[in-house]
């Protein structure tokens, strides 16, 4: 009996320890993989103009060649519409991809190169009711990956440095019951190495956020606008001094308003540096000084900026965001709609400038005349005074040129605050407002604030 457990102990052991070397062998070959990448955009900072342009059309061209070899949908497409696959200039030809079609033909567009249980199934949209549940391989999150540390290391990240990041994620009520409101992540975490859970932040538990935060001493902070604009709000309120340097802060997920990012860069003593990206990684976009302008990453995917009727912007308009992602080859999306718009500043192939990101082609409220009033214009580039005293507010659309706007409020809110955003709205367009005061406003299953509800069509 001594003998035969004395193997099985040896067996265990022996498993686990193959186990242990193939996690060990797996993480090696991320790493690896992340390594190469972020070193391809270390290099790209070097390249021309002409260079970086005839590298997307060199990685268009395979992913159109990939594309139709292994989709049924795509081999459909490129038969049906006379696509070369050899010409980038046949992009023009393939039909916008709607988040309607990638629901109904999703088998279609499964890698036939990929098992399916082989592939992570990704899912977004939920907090605007488009919900879409779709496929990437692995490698498309490392690529991912490796742009998210490319942008750590233009704030001057450096090996050891430690990041905080806060998302939705939800604390077990054991550590609440402690007053922790965050979970401890693995230390080269891209994500961070701590995460601050947004769905319990209150004015009665911030010191608790800000005493841990003290404690860390981040050098990278990341996440929403509306998390790390309160935290900023209290620090500055109560005159506290953090004692170490931030190099970066990347927001990220949320529409922010000048305000807000004055705020957080005062609080913090550091910069800004926004990220534009999505679920579906399909683009990569971030800004890199104190322009705010968005550039996007040649080597994540093709950006077209497009009007209503299909054609390219010019120079300054406003388009919509139609995006051919390279790196996820276990369900490729070949201009993919992002539902997003953007104010074209510069235009080279399929590497883009922005001078704004307005967000969803959906961010924007519609007045008694019927025309769209998109949310960037008429709040996010404001810097009203009012926006001191509010805690946290959300637009709400049912009815044109209606619009009921809740708002937690501060103490020093007052009925100027009240007539200054009256004033701010009908300045621009014929919009009624109607206000409501409450206390909380509800985050997203994700932990985001909706800035805007709208349903109206």
């Amino acid at each position: 009996m001594k003998q035969y457990i004395k193997r099985k102990l040896r067996f265990i052991k022996k498993i686990v320890f193959l186990f242990n070397m193939y996690t060990l062998l797996f993480h090696r070959k991320q790493r690896v993989r992340e390594q190469k990448v972020f070193r391809k955009l270390k290099e790209i900072e070097k390249n021309t103009t002409k260079e970086i342009y005839n590298l997307q059309q060199d990685k268009l061209i395979i992913f159109f060649k990939y594309s139709y070899e292994n989709t049924k949908y795509y081999k459909k497409i490129f038969d049906q519409f006379d696509v070369n696959t050899w010409n980038p200039e046949d992009l023009k030809k393939i039909p916008i991809l709607t988040k309607d079609i990638i629901r109904k033909h999703g088998k279609e567009l499964l890698s036939e190169e990929f098992e399916k249980s082989s592939l992570c199934k990704r899912n977004t949209g939920g907090s605007t009711g488009e919900s879409l549940e779709f496929y990437s391989d692995n490698m498309a999150g490392l690529n991912d990956n490796a742009h998210h540390w490319y942008l750590y290391s233009l704030m001057g990240y450096e090996k050891g440095d430690a990041i905080l990041g806060c998302s939705g994620t939800v604390i077990p009520q054991k550590l609440r019951d402690k007053n922790i409101y965050w979970l401890r992540e693995a230390k080269n975490s891209v994500w961070g190495e701590y995460d601050f859970s947004v769905l319990y932040l209150t004015d009665l538990n911030i010191h608790y956020y800000i005493d841990k935060l003290i404690a860390l001493k981040p050098t990278i902070l990341r996440g929403y606008p509306s998390f790390f604009d309160k935290l900023a709000t209290y620090i500055i309120e109560n005159d506290i001094k953090l004692g170490f340097e931030i190099k970066g802060i990347n927001l990220t997920g949320e529409m922010c308003s000048i305000s807000q990012r004055i705020n957080i860069e005062k609080a913090f003593s550091s910069m800004v540096y926004f990220e534009y990206g999505h679920t579906e990684i399909c683009l990569y976009c971030y800004t890199s000084d104190d322009t705010y302008v968005y550039k996007s990453s040649p080597i994540y995917g093709y950006i077209e900026v497009l009007k209503d009727d299909g054609t390219d912007v010019e120079i300054g308009e406003v388009g919509n965001i139609i995006v051919t992602g390279f790196n996820n080859h276990g369900m490729p999306f070949v201009r993919y709609d992002t539902g997003d718009m953007g104010e074209l500043l510069s235009r080279n192939g399929g590497t883009i400038e922005f001078k704004k990101i307005l967000g969803r082609n959906k961010d924007y409220i519609v007045s008694k005349d019927g025309q769209k009033v998109f949310l960037t214009a008429l709040i996010f580039g404001q810097h009203l005074q009012a926006f001191k005293n509010i805690v946290k507010w959300q637009l709400k659309q049912e009815l044109i040129g209606v619009v009921s706007i809740m708002i937690v409020r501060n103490s020093n809110y007052t009925n100027s605050d009240e007539t200054e955003i009256l004033k701010n709205f009908q300045s621009v367009a014929d919009i009624q407002l109607k206000f409501k005061y409450v206390d909380e406003i509800a985050l997203t299953k994700r932990g985001k604030h909706l800035f805007l509800k709208q349903n109206i069509g």
